[in-house]
């Protein structure tokens, strides 16, 4: 009865939050939905950071850049291509998708955190195009009058609408990259973090995996700057900034790079934090500098992961109680 009890309790615990969730433009107002929409769009960056951080451990400080690339080329094809914003949509997960594998064939031969540094140099070239590159991107000036995203007669004009737009596609992307999680390129990836010598002796080949990992989270970046662009409706090479890559790369050690629910955890503590400590909003990055501190030294592998051993833990003990009774 108890078993029965607890099996109907976790059906109805995510049928509540669904619903919570999908009522939320009628609850809040226009601004913390704004707050909402940039929080997934957020997500989805740091998902990109789990595929090729996470799952395949090699850290990058470019997918900010890779963001701004899938902006631009939203913004390019409807703006000035006169594309629908479907189609520029798609341009953007596959350029930016095509631009992360061709840039990593080269820097995946590098090791170690040398591969690291050199997605430094990638971010600094990428802002330093959009800054720049006035007849392309519009320089410091930025790119003005995206369209909102529409499909048909379907036009995302409120927040609202974005929302759900956005909330939909966050729900398919975590859907595809749970099940990439539980696959054999899955497996190749974890195989590579776990040991590159040993994944290479097996056949698995460990520079065209590492690549593919890297144009995967190039994907997910070109559609959240896809998403951005249509919910802004305007770019700004400031947007795209190195320090941001930086936020992305925190909020993933703080939820926990070993699960596809840390980007979850992660992207929506540190998106919701300044809102829910506007009055220090000076001390942030204080506050996330000594918290983050912190936090590596009690749980380092992030509250996903702190949690579960929390809970295998104390589950040992219930167990360990119940066979001495």
């Amino acid at each position: 009865m108890i078993k029965h009890k607890k099996k109907l309790l976790w059906l109805l615990l995510p049928l509540l939050a669904a619903a919570i969730v999908l009522s939320l433009p009628g609850l809040v107002s226009n601004y913390m939905l704004r707050v909402l929409n940039m929080m997934m769009i957020t997500y989805l960056c740091v998902l990109s950071l789990f595929v090729v951080n996470g799952m395949c451990g090699q850290s990058s400080f470019a997918q900010a850049g890779l963001w701004g690339v899938g902006a631009y080329i939203t913004a390019i094809a409807t703006v000035r291509g006169g594309l629908p914003p479907v189609v520029g949509m798609l341009l953007s997960i596959v350029g930016t998708a095509l631009l992360a594998f061709l840039v990593g064939l080269p820097l995946f031969r590098l090791k170690r955190y040398y591969f690291t540094f050199s997605t430094v140099g990638v971010m600094m070239i990428l802002n330093s195009l959009f800054l720049n590159w006035t007849p392309v991107t519009g320089g410091a000036m930025g790119m003005a009058n995206v369209p909102p995203f529409s499909i048909g007669g379907l036009v995302m004009k409120t927040e609202g609408n974005n929302f759900y737009l956005i909330l939909v596609i966050s729900a398919a992307v975590s859907a595809v990259i749970w099940v990439l999680y539980r696959s054999a390129l899955g497996r190749s990836f974890m195989a590579i973090r776990d040991n590159e010598i040993a994944a290479n002796c097996m056949g698995v080949n460990s520079l065209l995996t590492k690549d593919l990992s890297f144009a995967i989270s190039g994907a997910i970046c070109g559609l959240a700057g896809s998403l951005f662009a249509f919910l802004a409706g305007y770019l700004s090479s400031t947007t795209f900034s190195y320090s941001q890559s930086t936020m992305y790369l925190v909020m993933l050690m703080v939820g926990g790079s070993s699960s596809p629910v840390g980007p979850i955890v992660g992207s929506t503590l540190l998106s919701l934090l300044p809102e829910w400590f506007r009055a220090l909003q000076d001390y942030m990055m204080l506050i996330y500098g000594v918290g983050v501190m912190i936090l590596m030294v009690v749980l380092p592998d992030g509250l996903v992961g702190g949690g579960r051993k929390l809970y295998e833990k104390l589950a040992g003990k219930r167990t360990d109680s119940a066979d001495a009774e």
